[in-house]
């Protein structure tokens, strides 16, 4: 079961909670602010490319829309003297329908310890024809330095440039999946290689367990 399910989502309401907060009391209303999440998360992406994204998290209010982006390279998403941010708030109220939107940026304390920005790391790596099996082992290495319990890196697809897919998988310490009580921190990313076409990058962070 550890594998297959989603490790954040079988955690949420146990010590984990949900990335879009709002109520809806319409039918209507829920899925415009639900298609209006997904064009806000997809215009962050590809406007914070360069940050190195760890997550981002929607609040809502009958008129206003919160978003909160932790990433892992602030000054680039804000900008020389704030004008990134600025710009960004003003294209984003072209998206939603709130008539304010406040945009947050906060600075990730130890990116080596967020799955999102390493599985990032590897599928820059990979798209840039690095070694896959080098791009592990050093996203394993430096997380061991940083003093992580366990971690889990799977990178499958056609890693050879072959005709059949195969994964190559590596882990060191323990990543406990099936303890809901543990701290698993879990990132899926695709990388899009010219001569493999697209690999998955999925990778399992244990950070303690919270009692």
């Amino acid at each position: 079961m550890g594998n297959k399910v989603n490790a954040t989502g079988l955690r949420i309401g146990v010590i984990k909670n949900w990335l879009s907060t709002w109520f809806s009391g319409k039918r209507a209303d829920y899925t415009k602010n639900l298609h209006e999440d997904l064009k806000v998360r997809e215009f962050i992406e590809k406007t914070f490319v360069a940050a190195e994204i760890e997550s981002i998290e929607i609040n809502r209010s009958p008129s206003a829309i919160e978003v909160v982006v932790s990433v892992g390279r602030p000054g680039m998403a804000i900008g020389r003297e704030g004008k990134l941010i600025e710009k960004a708030k003003k294209d984003m109220l072209k998206v939603v329908s709130a008539k304010t939107v406040d945009l947050q940026i906060k600075g990730v304390q130890q990116p080596q310890f967020s799955a999102q920005i390493i599985a990032r790391q590897i599928a820059d790596g990979i798209e840039r024809r690095r070694s896959v099996k080098s791009l592990v082992k050093r996203a394993i290495e430096s997380a061991q330095r940083s003093g992580v319990l366990g971690i889990k890196i799977w990178v499958a697809g056609r890693l050879t440039g072959g005709e059949h897919a195969n994964k190559y998988k590596k882990q060191i310490g323990r990543v406990p999946l099936q303890t809901l009580r543990a701290d698993i921190d879990y990132a899926y990313v695709r990388a899009k290689s010219m001569s493999a076409g697209i690999l998955s990058v999925k990778v399992w962070i244990f950070k303690g367990e919270v009692i």
